[in-house]
């Protein structure tokens, strides 16, 4: 058996195994390179990954099934190497990896290019939201395989997709996403991308300059219409009037509807009743907050865009000290600027130090919470005494504690390092700054860890906000 007929066998075992997202986002973009014979029993399967971070990934987590998918077909030991590889034609549009360009044939590439540049602009889409860019994990999976199946039958299997979720988690990068996908297939295609607010407002102009049939011609002919934040309309009843008629002539003509909210339908206050039950009709999924791996693979995809050299161990530390997504790429770039000003490489030392400068809402959390509250919950927590935290005793779980509370001092409310020593019983500076320090390197390889720090600071805003 070849490499030609190997790797196919290998892809159908795996796609019945994995999630369609983990297929598409992890397994697909591996291409064949070689399949030799290194002794009478046993072969070398070469397969090349597109960039560091998906070597890492496939090699973690899924080398293993490939490895025994392999055997299976060939009846032999087989041993599986990867390395980095890209595809000829894997530049995209948009300039990340991808295989937009394998759309257009190479006659009418240049103008397949222009008229898809074109229709983006004209739809109200971004350049680089496209599935090619959206990091795939546990806590968006569902919602990828539905914006997927939109993208690729528009109004026929999901005529509505609903994606909600909290700030900053993706959902508008899906919806966007299934946009360009059909825009790539067809330039031609109606495509229709606004928020709430954007509707609302062209609602109000139209009516003011007595251009209402222009607009209901733009919507309503929409073969795609992507409406983001639609919990905005809520509570507005001409405008939910007017969307209720948009959305029944898009679905009428076959046209595929996805919209996003910050909460699932039930739960948007001013809905009318006949929205709510077209909007709980339709395939509602939610997308949880990112998790420390795609936070990490989140980073290193807006690096690899923006053309930024970052190593997988600073894109660790920083995803295991920030949770926050949106603010995941002001790090970054913050970061990018200083080691431009530098002219050095991006280092560990160097993210360490910015994470411990960087925090936009330094003063809103001091106003939040108070240091004793801090202490109080991490010794609930570990279910010891807060004095333990001020003495000097060494057991492990105590010395954790107390280098927690170090991290959470230092980070949560931004305090100096000679006043955590103070509260902490009179330490010195330096073993601040080492307990702190220490908590940050090891965040990206404990997962224990990061669920202790997570679920600690968690219970400190809970019992704030009551």
């Amino acid at each position: 058996m070849d490499k030609n007929a190997l790797w196919p066998g290998i892809l159908a075992d795996l796609e019945l195994n994995l999630s369609p997202g983990n297929f598409a986002t992890w397994i697909k973009p591996i291409s064949c390179l070689a399949l030799n014979r290194v002794r009478p029993k046993k072969q070398l399967l070469l397969l090349g990954c597109p960039s560091v971070f998906h070597k890492h990934q496939v090699g973690e987590r899924y080398i293993g099934q490939i490895q025994t998918a392999a055997e299976k077909l060939l009846k032999n030991k087989c041993e599986v190497a990867l390395e980095i590889h890209q595809k000829p034609a894997a530049a995209n549009l948009n300039g990340g990896g991808g295989s937009q360009d394998d759309l257009f044939s190479l006659d009418t590439k240049k103008l397949g290019r222009e008229a898809y540049q074109q229709a983006v602009i004209k739809s109200g889409l971004v350049f680089g939201m496209t599935f090619d860019n959206f990091a795939v994990s546990t806590s968006n999976e569902v919602a990828h395989a539905a914006a997927r199946t939109a993208a690729k039958k528009p109004g026929e299997i999901y005529p509505l997709v609903f994606i909600y979720g909290g700030v900053g988690v993706g959902k508008t990068h899906l919806m966007q996403a299934v946009g360009h996908n059909v825009l790539i297939k067809n330039p031609h295609a109606s495509v229709v991308f606004c928020t709430g607010e954007e509707f609302t407002n062209e609602i109000i102009e139209a009516i003011k300059n007595k251009t209402t049939p222009s607009f209901r011609q733009k919507y309503r002919q929409a073969r795609v219409l992507l409406l983001d934040d639609v919990q905005f309309i809520a509570g507005k009843s001409g405008i939910q009037e007017e969307f209720f008629h948009t959305f029944n002539a898009v679905q009428k003509n076959g046209g595929q509807v996805v919209l996003t909210s910050d909460r699932q339908p039930s739960d948007i206050e001013g809905l009318e009743p006949r929205l709510l039950s077209r909007f709980e009709a339709g395939l509602s999924v939610d997308i949880q907050p990112a998790g420390f791996e795609l936070r990490t693979a989140i980073l290193l995809i807006k690096a690899g865009l923006k053309k930024i050299d970052l190593p997988m161990r600073v894109a660790q530390v920083i995803a295991a000290n920030v949770e926050s997504t949106r603010k995941l790429e002001g790090v970054l770039m913050k970061l990018n600027s200083e080691v431009t000003l530098r002219k050095e490489p991006i280092t560990e030392e160097l993210a360490m130090a910015l994470l411990n400068k960087f925090n936009g809402e330094a003063e809103a959390l001091k106003t939040r919470i108070n240091p004793r509250q801090v202490v109080t919950r991490v010794a609930d927590y570990f279910q010891i005494k807060p004095s333990a935290l001020y003495g000097d005793r060494r057991l492990k779980t105590i010395a954790m504690a107390r280098q927690i509370t170090m991290y959470l001092l230092r980070k949560e409310l931004q305090l100096p390092l000679s006043e955590v020593g103070r509260i902490l019983g009179g330490r010195d500076h330096s073993t601040i700054l080492h307990g702190q320090e220490k908590i940050a390197r090891l965040l990206p390889q404990s997962e224990k860890l990061r669920f202790d720090v997570t679920a600690i600071r968690k219970a400190l805003y809970v019992d704030k906000s009551r």
